[in-house]
């Protein structure tokens, strides 16, 4: 892995340079939600530093970088076109730090928001390191690519769930008569959050990739998977949205909860 100290520092500095620019877009535009649509691009150019320094075959980082970018674009562009080109409020998430920071609020949403993402953006590159220095051979032994076959049907199921999520979420909102009502139809029916559960589907696939590569530190690509699955099921993802929807919902999404998965899918239960 001495390799790749040199792919490592330049992903570092690269994350630091892209996380201070999206911070800037933000300030400017006095719109700190700019960095929910920088967190799949800064994925996806950490992913492609280590693809254009590593010392893989073309092969190795072509199985990685392509579901990842289509990942990024896919994620990044839904949340510009519908939050910040439309000039969409700011998320309440951020609306609530703002209160929280006070007069610090440029210096504080730079260090405990951007650069924070950034790090935890860094601790997903698992698979972009072992595609770095993996020698695949497409035409060698057809069983090395079971684990890259099995991560991208895992990968493209990750990416038609969240986009069917989205869809009927945004079809359910978009009618007037809904308004202030709760989303339990289509997938939300069987868990409470599947746009999240369908993105850890995502980097599960991503993260198995790599296994083919026969290399001994290879398993360090499943802590993509793991911390994405922490971030999204008790940090940033589910306890976030729960917090909100009981606010706004109160009683409604009491009930919800105690008859839906919060993030695996499942039949729902008897409301009692």
């Amino acid at each position: 892995m001495n390799s790749l100290t040199s792919p490592y520092i330049t992903a570092v500095l690269f994350t630091f340079l892209f996380m201070s620019l999206m911070w800037f877009w933000g300030k400017s535009r006095n719109n700190y939600a700019v960095i929910d649509v920088g967190w799949g691009l800064v994925i996806a150019g950490i992913g492609s530093v280590f693809a254009i320094l590593g010392n893989g075959t073309f092969y190795a980082k072509f199985v990685i970088l392509v579901p990842v970018w289509i990942w990024a674009i896919r994620l990044s562009g839904f949340l510009y076109w519908t939050r910040i080109r439309t000039d969409h409020p700011e998320d309440k998430r951020y609306a609530d730090f703002r209160k929280d920071y006070g007069n610090q609020v440029h210096r504080k949403f730079f260090t405990n928001v951007f650069l924070l993402q950034g790090f935890l953006a860094l601790l997903l590159s698992g698979p972009f390191v072992v595609a770095s220095d993996w020698q695949l051979d497409l035409f060698s032994v057809p069983s090395v690519l079971i684990f890259p076959i099995l991560g991208w049907v895992l990968f493209f199921i990750g990416v038609f769930g969240e986009s069917l999520a989205d869809k009927q979420l945004h079809s359910f909102l978009s009618v007037q008569s809904n308004k202030g009502k709760l989303c339990d139809a289509g997938l939300w029916k069987y868990s409470r959050h599947p746009n999240y559960f369908f993105e850890w589907v995502i980097w599960l696939g991503i993260g198995i990739i790599p296994l083919a590569s026969g290399i001994s530190w290879a398993w360090i690509s499943l802590f993509s998977p793991f911390v994405m699955f922490i971030l999204l099921r008790f940090v940033s993802g589910v306890p976030f949205a729960e917090k909100y929807s009981l606010l706004s919902k109160g009683n409604i999404f009491q009930n919800y909860q105690k008859t839906t998965n919060a993030f695996f899918p499942w039949f729902p239960r008897k409301f009692q």
